[in-house]
C-alpha cells in the first residue's frame, strides 16, 4: 500500500519536472520582438538595410513626397516629387515642379547612435517663369552633409550644411548656387513613425544671361516619415 502511494507521488513529480521546461519555452517564444528604432529619414543615419520609408514634408518652399529604400546599413536611394510655390527657397512666388533621386551615405558612426551622412538630390526642375515669356527648365540639386546626435532612443537633433546647385537652360539660361546652414530633428512616435523638421538658410547667387543677382534663400519643412520595413 505504501509502495503504491510512493510510485504515485514519484510519477506526479516526474510529470511536473517534464512539463515545466515546456511551459517555459512556450512563454519565451510567444514574446513579440519590439524591433529597432535605429533609423532616420533626414538625420545622420540612413533608413537601414532593406527598409522602405515613405515621407511627406510641408512648409517653405513647398510640399514634397519622398520614398527611400535602404540599399544596405550605410546607404539608401529613393525618389522625390516636390511641388514648390517659392523659387528655390527664395521669396519669389513662382510655381514649380521638382523631380529628384535622393541618395544618402553614412560616413561615420559616432557614440550612442549618433552619425554623420553625406547626401545628394540630383534631379530636374520646371518653373512657370512668366516674366521671361515661358517655362524655366533646369537640372541640379543640393549636395550636403548632416550630423545627427541621438539624445535618447526617440529623439535625434542634427546640424547640416547644403550647397544647392541649379543649371537652367531656358528663361533664363544660367547658374544658381549658394551655401545654406541649419539644424533639424526627428522624434520617433513609435518604432515605425517619426516626426521630422529641417531648416536651412543662406545666400543664393544667380549668374544668368540677364545679369547677376543674389538674395537670401531658406528652407523650413515639417514632415512625417513612415518605415514600412
Amino acid at each position: 500500500m505504501h509502495l503504491g502511494k510512493g510510485l504515485l507521488a514519484a510519477s506526479a513529480l516526474g510529470a511536473l519536472l517534464v512539463s515545466a521546461p515546456a511551459r517555459g519555452q512556450l512563454v519565451e517564444t510567444s514574446i513579440t520582438p519590439t524591433g529597432d528604432m535605429n533609423w532616420s529619414a533626414t538625420a545622420g543615419r540612413t533608413v537601414g538595410s532593406d527598409n522602405s520609408v515613405i515621407q511627406v514634408e510641408a512648409g517653405w518652399p513647398g510640399i514634397g513626397f519622398t520614398y527611400l529604400k535602404g540599399l544596405d546599413d550605410l546607404s539608401d536611394l529613393g525618389f522625390h516629387v516636390g511641388f514648390n510655390y517659392g523659387f528655390e527657397g527664395t521669396t519669389s512666388n513662382v510655381v514649380g515642379l521638382n523631380l529628384s533621386v535622393p541618395y544618402r551615405r553614412t560616413i561615420a558612426n559616432l557614440s550612442s547612435g549618433s552619425a554623420i551622412a553625406l547626401r545628394a538630390d540630383p534631379g530636374a526642375v520646371l518653373y512657370g517663369n512668366n516674366n521671361k515669356g515661358g517655362a524655366m527648365v533646369g537640372i541640379g540639386g543640393p549636395i550636403g552633409i548632416v550630423a545627427g546626435f541621438k539624445l535618447d532612443p526617440r529623439l535625434t537633433l542634427d546640424v547640416g550644411a547644403d550647397v544647392p546647385v541649379l543649371i537652367t537652360f531656358a528663361n533664363p539660361t544660367g547658374l544658381l548656387f549658394g551655401p545654406q546652414f541649419g539644424a533639424g530633428g526627428e522624434y520617433l512616435i513609435d518604432r515605425n513613425l517619426a516626426v521630422t523638421l529641417r531648416a536651412r538658410v543662406g545666400p543664393e547667387f544667380s549668374l544668368a544671361s540677364g545679369g547677376s543677382t543674389s538674395q537670401t534663400a531658406f528652407t523650413t519643412l515639417i514632415g512625417l516619415a513612415y518605415n514600412a520595413r
